[in-house]
């Protein structure tokens, strides 16, 4: 089996979790919204899954937004931008960090002109020449505002699906997740990403891009375990009173860190320079 260019992300005391500014409701038991107008974008044989479960995850939220049309993305765009900033090769994948912070910064691109033709070697697919001005332009349009991450427990992903109608995740295949809408998992080989839409009692509704023949499928609940889901992430709105509301908690927290003589004056540099980027991811 190929690489389908999954990696997990470096830790960073700056990431955001979704608790922090989340909080719980109260969900239906089941949530298994209508995505027959969503196109599934095909990966092929690249490790481009990053950029092709992102195109997914940004269709979604856009068609909540307008559902009268039927959006498309192209994954070639957002893999080109991922590869100007990630650092990894091209053969290896990207991880969940480096698809937020160009989803943030760039946008993502309607499927056309790009389009996606996996089929091109990975160096001519990534080749940075392909993205005009006018493509860069129409992404700008479709920026989120912020991202989280969160956890990847059953109930925890069903909360996030509900609440924010797409989460992206990290999770780590078999074999068994290929040629079948309900994959099985034995063991955690190949890290894929893969955005989840809805949910029921028993599923998680996901959308996949490295499967030729089920692009759309349900993963059992009794699969979602940390043995297989790895990371999950999302975008979400902060409004100006959960800014605040963060500004003060640092602020207060920063306070008790400085006046404690227990701590270095470079521990205490390199928190409050955390706390500052932290504070600061949020008006990128």
């Amino acid at each position: 089996m190929f690489n389908p260019g999954a990696i997990e992300r470096p830790k960073d005391e700056r990431d955001f979790l979704l608790g922090s500014v989340q909080a719980p409701v109260s969900i239906p038991a089941s949530y298994i919204p209508d995505v027959s107008w969503l196109v599934r974008n095909y990966q092929g044989q690249t490790p481009c899954c990053s950029a092709h479960a992102y195109s997914h995850f940004q269709a979604i939220l856009e068609h909540q937004i307008t559902p009268t049309v039927n959006q498309r993305y192209t994954p070639r765009f957002s893999w080109i931008e991922i590869k100007q900033i990630d650092g990894y090769p091209l053969e290896s994948g990207t991880d969940m960090r480096s698809i937020f912070k160009v989803a943030q910064a760039t946008g993502t691109n309607d499927f056309e002109p790009l389009e996606n033709d996996v089929t091109l070697p990975i160096t001519t697919y990534s080749e940075i020449s392909a993205v005009t001005p006018a493509m860069v332009a129409d992404a700008s349009a479709k920026k989120i505002n912020s991202y989280v991450f969160g956890n990847t427990d059953f109930e925890s992903l069903c909360q996030y699906v509900y609440q924010n109608k797409a989460v992206l995740l990290l999770i780590k295949v078999d074999n068994g997740f290929w040629g079948s809408e309900t994959p099985t998992f034995t063991i955690p080989e190949y890290g894929h990403f893969i955005c989840a839409y809805g949910y029921d009692e028993n599923y998680l509704y996901i959308v996949d891009s490295a499967d030729p023949e089920f692009g759309f499928k349900k993963i059992a609940k009794q699969y979602i375990t940390p043995t297989f889901f790895f990371e999950s992430g999302t975008a979400i709105d902060i409004s100006p009173t959960q800014i605040q509301q963060l500004v003060n908690n640092a602020a207060t927290l920063s306070n008790s860190v400085v006046s404690d003589p227990t701590i270095s004056d470079q521990q205490k540099v390199n928190f409050l320079t955390s706390i500052l980027a932290s504070i600061k991811g949020f008006f990128k």
